[in-house]
């Protein structure tokens, strides 16, 4: 097995496989610039290699695949600097992650993710691009921006609404936690295996296999049955007109994701709340790759804004938990306050479909 220099990555070569093993374990694969950009690299060098016909990407730990965006070094970069500057900060840690997240959406050879223990944030959109989803039992996803101030970004009103608008929506709106189960039935991912399971379809990949002709058990466990039947019932209750609404069915529900939400409310930011709904509304439909474009206007504003360094020092570094929101309700935000985030950014880059595109970091 060969390492990077700086031990972002473990990569190895197993016949026609490539795996890429994400090791950052001190910060659960936390993605700073510097994993990006070796993650960026390693991606480049397999799709360049004729010997490489697929990859496989997981976590050298079974504890987390990717606990999501270093979002406390961005703070560092930004706290008590002036707004331009801030947006700036943004704007370089969000595109070199977005322009990650798209080559893996849009790779030329097919990519294997192997999403054990966290995937949260910008975890969870390294996990969206691959064209095998894969988690273990104890796998559990979330975007959990509602609680620093931000929003689900690195793509999310894309691959949270494709399956079903509806859960992609309360999902992004809440940051609730998902189980295996959950994410299987809802389409978020394809099958739940364990060790042995994994080890042999890499063995067959690195044989030559393709991933179509991979034995992949297509029947459905009672946990995922009983899952997806839940959520079923639960999502024909929503009305559609308003957040409001949405809210209060919510709030008087007895389905646990939905409680689990109601309870998520109680402590996150009101304005993130409102602009996810909003956002997620206004790219219903879009592509991954558009979704990222106005993602990286959006956020770029996000951390220019109170809300995101407060909710970062209170989750991160005070860690006192007790965020001094500005909102204390989604009917008291503002709606002119939302229309801000959508202001043009003058010289960002744009993320690009092409999977070779370079990642300035």
């Amino acid at each position: 097995m060969t390492e990077t220099p700086v031990l972002l990555l473990q990569t190895e070569q197993e016949g026609a496989l490539r795996v890429i093993s994400l090791h950052r374990p001190q910060a659960l694969n936390a993605l700073d610039l510097s994993l990006i950009a070796a993650l960026d690299a390693a991606l480049t060098d397999a799709f360049a290699d004729d010997t490489v016909s697929s990859i496989w990407l997981q976590s050298s730990q079974a504890r987390a695949f990717c606990a999501g965006g270093d979002v406390k070094a961005l703070y560092q970069a930004s706290v008590n600097q002036p707004a331009d500057v801030q947006r700036a900060e943004a704007v370089r840690y969000f595109a070199a992650e977005y322009q990650l997240d798209a080559k893996i959406e849009h790779s030329p050879k097919p990519i294997v993710v192997w999403g054990r223990g966290l995937v949260m944030g910008g975890g969870w959109g390294l996990f969206a691009g691959g064209d095998l989803k894969l988690v273990d039992d104890e796998a559990r996803f979330a975007m959990p921006e509602l609680q620093i101030g931000l929003f689900p970004d690195v793509g999310a009103a894309h691959f949270l609404q494709k399956p079903d608008w509806r859960a992609g929506t309360l999902i992004g709106c809440s940051g609730i936690h998902l189980m295996a189960s959950d994410v299987v039935a809802l389409g978020y991912a394809d099958r739940c295996v364990d060790e042995s399971t994994a080890a042999d379809l890499k063995h067959r990949l690195a044989s030559g296999s393709t991933l179509a002709d991979l034995p992949i058990d297509d029947s459905e466990d009672d946990s995922v049955r009983q899952s997806r039947e839940g959520w079923q019932a639960a999502l024909d209750t929503l009305p559609e007109p308003s957040l409001s609404d949405w809210m209060a069915q919510v709030s008087r529900s007895a389905f646990e994701p939905f409680k689990q939400a109601a309870r998520q409310w109680q402590t996150g930011s009101s304005l993130s709340l409102a602009l996810t709904w909003h956002h997620f509304r206004r790219l219903r439909g879009a592509s991954r790759v558009e979704a990222l474009n106005q993602d990286l206007m959006v956020g770029a504003h996000a951390v220019a804004e109170r809300e995101f360094l407060e909710g970062v020092r209170a989750l991160l570094v005070d860690k006192d938990k007790s965020p001094a929101w500005l909102y204390p309700n989604v009917m008291s935000v503002p709606m002119n306050l939302i229309d801000r985030f959508y202001r043009p950014l003058s010289g960002a880059p744009v993320i690009s479909a092409d999977p070779f595109r370079a990642i300035d970091g």
